[in-house]
């Protein structure tokens, strides 16, 4: 029995492996046909996403406005261009946009504004590009403050 457990037992090829050669032509065959379809479903993947964006942007910009666009212009154009109460009380109304424009043109041209025009100059920038150093706000003067002496 002790030379039985010594020798190697070397398969053949009845005993499931294959001693043959791949077919390199059934490979090549299946791997082309695998990147085919491959490339059919993205193609058509992206062909189908641009058709219907296309659809769908040309239903939106070149389509029937619909009834809530339509009231939500009608709302804003009463607001620019008709006269309207805001406030009974207090006495104020709205005026059409065109004649603000007028009035304040008007009140602009007579030197009557009583808001703020004036232009703010920008200070240039010294030499080289680098900003002026800030300088340190100054500490608020209190009576009730202790200050450590000087040493």
């Amino acid at each position: 029995m002790a030379e039985e457990n010594n020798q190697v037992h070397l398969p053949t090829a009845e005993e499931g492996y294959d001693r043959h050669e791949p077919r390199a032509g059934l490979v090549v065959l299946v791997s082309g046909i695998t990147v085919a379809v491959l490339v059919v479903f993205i193609v058509g993947t992206y062909w189908l996403y641009q058709v219907s964006f296309e659809a769908i942007e040309q239903q939106q910009f070149t389509g029937v406005a619909s009834k809530e666009l339509l009231a939500i212009r009608e709302r804003e154009d009463a607001h620019l261009h008709k006269y309207a109460v805001i406030d009974k009380t207090k006495g104020t109304v709205r005026i059409p946009i065109d004649r603000a424009i007028e009035i304040v043109a008007s009140d602009y041209a007579q030197g009557k504004v009583f808001y703020n025009t004036a232009t703010y100059a920008v200070k240039p920038e010294p030499p080289g590009g680098a900003a002026a150093p800030a300088q340190a706000p100054a500490a608020p003067q209190n009576a009730n403050a202790q200050t450590a002496p000087a040493k």
